[in-house]
């Protein structure tokens, strides 16, 4: 799928702990998109990109395979105004919102902190939470609300959700800390305008008894510019409204009385309010003494039935007298491209949970019988002798190699669906590191190779031992089956963050022009029937793809016929970013 539009949130400047994350939209949707490693862009950038949509914790996003910048002038998208309510739903997930709220609660996790907003004088459930990660520090400030404070938070609608149907845990994500800003209060600079303002109105109040015989003058002056007005307003296709302070139409544009079917004529007299079905949202801001922002509503005809529009309304003065000025913008065509990517996006979830079965199903088929095999020719190797016996050692390795296969292709598979789950516990890794060793102490002792291991006995980090274990044994098994003679190292490091951990190996190495696609599924230095050594070429890109999973980064640092060295760094996790979908790199990046 091919997306094209606006950066609305460059690289590394959402509140989130993943740094390839940004986003993507254009007038009628917009989308969370992880970017390829060579990809920079900035906010306001026309961006195109190709890729596939993935589904993971109720969070519809874009992975990024290419992309490029389009030259045009750089321009963000006003932001949307919504309310909690209407924020609290995947309608308007991946656009650029702005919302206002009470903060109804804060706190911090291990994750980083985070505000609870709900909204101001309601008593609905409905909450948005707007999470900053400990990775970005200090950058958001969230410590300067308290709890009950008013604010305003402008940012990327978002979602991180833990189950089906995923309609819960909804987050707003601001890009810096200009985008979140406490509200009830005018600020220093409207009451210097307002003042300044003050001013002005004196001055010019002397001044107009000076200038009275300029008021033929300006007059006709006027006039001309209401001729100018008319001509513009006839000449765009939004319905335009004139109105008086209590909403009784003065005047109004063909295009409006097209939207209504009716004549211009039948629409003087009557009231503004009265052709909208939640009219005095439109005044709120109004109200409020504050330029009003966007308001989508419906256009209701005499016939009852309704067009989405969204209204804008604006004061402007013409000599003394203030004039309204309404403007109502047909949404329909907008309404039917989010009902689309609404139903893509029930599609790719229904599409995601389909998968999963099948995985499901397809690990316990062929997992029995292979187990089956294995165990057999287990009992076969105790019982029977030579040749036989050889015959069984043949078969079960074979069965090993077979599910170990498998297994790769299942954890994959789960990994693309978003299925594989983390589970966060402390992991003792030096209890890892001789586990895998010792699972693989026979092909080392074949090929008398020494096993180095460097490991504090002291060392533990928060992650799914499960997926840790998996890591290491690709890394230890790659090292093995590449060297014919030498030593394979494991060295582990506490660090501030996690884990870093080492293993390096004498054996063949890698060549330069193999070291782009080291990482990708089914790729190998040596292919064909031809080939030296065996394997599918997954384990590397499962492995790439599992340290993605768990927050890290991983290297490599290889020359050929001189070994291979590859460092992984994984942090310690909450069980709030084992939850949520993987879309970047680790701390290296």
């Amino acid at each position: 799928m091919t997306v094209a539009g606006r950066v609305t949130a460059g690289r590394g400047r959402l509140a989130v702990s993943r740094p390839r994350l940004v986003a993507v939209q254009d007038r009628t949707a917009g989308i969370h998109v992880r970017l390829p490693d060579s990809l920079v862009v900035e906010r306001g950038d026309s961006l195109r990109v190709r890729g596939v949509v993935t589904h993971a914790y109720g969070l519809t996003r874009l992975r990024g395979a290419e992309g490029r910048v389009v030259e045009a002038g750089a321009r963000t998208p006003a932001p949307l105004p919504l309310t909690v309510n209407t924020a609290a739903g995947e309608q308007h997930e991946g656009r650029l919102a702005r919302v206002r709220g009470r903060i109804a609660g804060k706190g911090t996790n291990r994750g980083g902190d985070y505000l609870r907003l709900q909204a101001q004088g309601t008593a609905s459930p409905a909450q948005i939470e707007v999470f900053v990660a400990e990775r970005h520090g200090d950058r958001f400030g969230l410590d300067r609300f308290a709890e009950g404070d008013a604010i305003e938070v402008t940012g990327v609608v978002g979602q991180y959700d833990f189950e089906a149907p995923y309609d819960e845990y909804y987050q707003i994500e601001p890009r810096g800390r200009d985008d979140l800003a406490q509200v009830g209060w005018p600020s220093t600079y409207l009451r210097a305008a307002l003042l300044i303002l003050a001013g002005g109105g004196l001055v010019g109040g002397i001044v107009v008894i000076g200038l009275r015989a300029a008021v033929q003058r300006r007059t006709q002056e006027l006039e001309e510019s209401r001729a100018r007005f008319r001509r513009l307003a006839e000449a765009t296709l939004e319905g335009i409204a004139l109105h008086e302070a209590d909403g009784t139409i003065v005047d109004a544009n063909a295009s409006l009385a097209q939207m209504m079917d009716t004549d211009r004529e039948a629409l003087i007299g009557k009231d503004i309010t009265a052709l909208l079905a939640s009219a005095p949202s439109v005044h709120w801001d109004r109200a409020e003494g504050r330029t009003d922002a966007p308001v989508e509503t419906e256009l209701v005809h005499a016939d009852g039935t309704t067009t989405p529009v969204e209204v804008e309304t604006r004061t402007v003065t013409t000599g003394d007298e203030p004039v309204h000025v309404c403007a109502v913008r047909d949404l329909s065509k907008r309404k039917e491209w989010e009902d689309e990517m609404l139903r893509a996006k029930q599609e790719a979830e229904q599409a995601a949970r389909l998968k999963s079965t099948l995985i499901h199903n397809m690990s316990h088929e062929l997992r029995t019988p292979i187990t089956t095999i294995t165990g057999y020719a287990e009992v076969i190797m105790e019982e029977a002798e030579e040749p036989h016996r050889s015959f069984a050692l043949q078969i079960r390795e074979s069965g090993r190699r077979l599910s170990d296969t498998l297994q790769s292709v299942l954890d994959m598979a789960q990994i693309e669906s978003g299925t594989l789950e983390v589970t966060v516990q402390e992991v003792s890794v030096p209890g890892v590191v001789r586990d895998v060793v010792d699972r693989h102490a026979q092909a080392i002792e074949d090929k008398a190779l020494t096993a180095e291991l460097d490991v504090p006995e002291d060392c533990v980090v928060a992650t799914d031992r499960a997926l840790l274990y998996r890591i290491l044994n690709n890394l230890v098994q790659n090292a093995v089956k590449f060297t014919e003679k030498g030593r394979c190292q494991v060295r582990v490091e506490p660090v501030a963050f996690g884990v870093r951990i080492h293993v390096r190996d004498t054996g063949v190495g890698i060549d330069p022009a193999f070291r782009p696609h080291l990482f990708e599924p089914f790729k190998q230095e040596s292919e064909g029937v031809a080939r030296e050594y065996e394997g599918t070429g997954l384990g590397l890109a499962l492995t790439k793809r599992l340290v993605d999973l768990l927050g890290g980064a991983i290297e490599v640092d290889s020359a050929k016929g001189e070994g291979s060295a590859f460092t992984v760094e994984l942090p310690s996790l909450t069980e709030a970013e084992a939850s949520a979908p993987a879309v970047a790199e680790g701390p290296m990046n």
